[in-house]
């Protein structure tokens, strides 16, 4: 087993950088900032949050065309260095999207945000796909979508509690029945089931991605407040979590493909021995 590739991704999926780690510690405080705001406002941001999630579940929901890197699906061995230059074209177009957006302001952000989010998915997708990820299985695009919710610092002090498993263990059932119930579907079905408060399973995994997502949505609100200010941070902060989300995607695929190869249990539990050494 390549002990390097899952050594790698505990020091990314459980310590995703300082200024992750700093953004969800300000996201109560910009979330609270963000009540203050006006109620137009307040949802406004609301709003973009909801129809981003639901075009993301939407997407995951429609037949995908080949153009995602078909021709290399069979690629068994990835570096980093060529996920980040893959990825360099999607990341580029949504710090773009975060300039404009952070241009004209709150205004900007229930076309921006959901926009922004569906690149960064197909972003996700492809690297998926290069690690053998069955694309046309509605359930491996949800976790697509769930790679949103995933990296982030564990909140136990205990060395063996793992941030990125235990949301893999919430995810994992929740992916798996909204994926047999979007499974041949349509978008617009899709989207009328949700309407009609018919749809549960995809219900409950929207609201889990929520939970982490959304405050990663605030801090983008919150930096595109003010308008030509506002294009700097946009645009820095869009181009940043591009980055993020691709590198969680590329450990997390990564770790699944060796998982179907060695078996879950022996890669979960060397990816524990390399935490417990992390913190020790």
């Amino acid at each position: 087993i390549d002990r390097a590739f899952i050594a790698a991704a505990v020091r990314k999926l459980e310590r995703p950088g300082r200024l992750v780690e700093f953004l969800n510690t300000m996201g109560k405080p910009a979330e609270a900032i963000i009540k203050g705001l006006p109620a137009w406002a307040s949802s406004r941001i609301e709003r973009a949050l909801q129809r981003t999630l639901l075009d993301a579940v939407g997407w995951a929901a429609k037949t995908l065309d080949g153009s995602i890197h078909s021709d290399e699906r069979n690629v068994s061995t990835l570096s980093n260095v060529v996920v980040k230059s893959r990825g360099a074209m999607h990341v580029t177009a949504v710090a773009i999207l975060g300039g404009v957006g952070g241009a004209f302001g709150l205004a900007a952000l229930p076309i921006e945000l959901p926009v922004t989010t569906l690149v960064i998915l197909r972003s996700i997708a492809a690297i998926a796909r290069d690690f053998d990820a069955d694309l046309e299985d509605p359930a491996t695009r949800l976790e697509c979508v769930s790679v949103l919710s995933l990296g982030g610092p564990s909140s136990s002090d205990d060395a063996m509690e793992s941030s990125y498993l235990t949301s893999r263990v919430g995810l994992a059932l929740l992916i798996r029945d909204a994926g047999r119930f979007i499974a041949g579907k349509t978008t617009f079905q899709l989207s009328e089931a949700l309407a009609r408060g018919a749809a549960p399973e995809v219900t409950r995994l929207i609201g889990v991605i929520a939970g982490r997502f959304g405050y990663l949505a605030l801090d983008l609100a919150y930096a595109e407040m003010v308008p030509i200010a506002g294009a700097l941070g946009g645009a820095a902060l869009n181009g940043y979590f591009a980055n993020f989300f691709n590198r969680i995607a590329y450990y997390h695929f990564g770790l699944r493909r060796l998982e179907r190869i060695y078996g879950e249990d022996t890669v979960q539990r060397i990816y524990r021995e390399e935490l417990q050494q992390l913190d020790s």
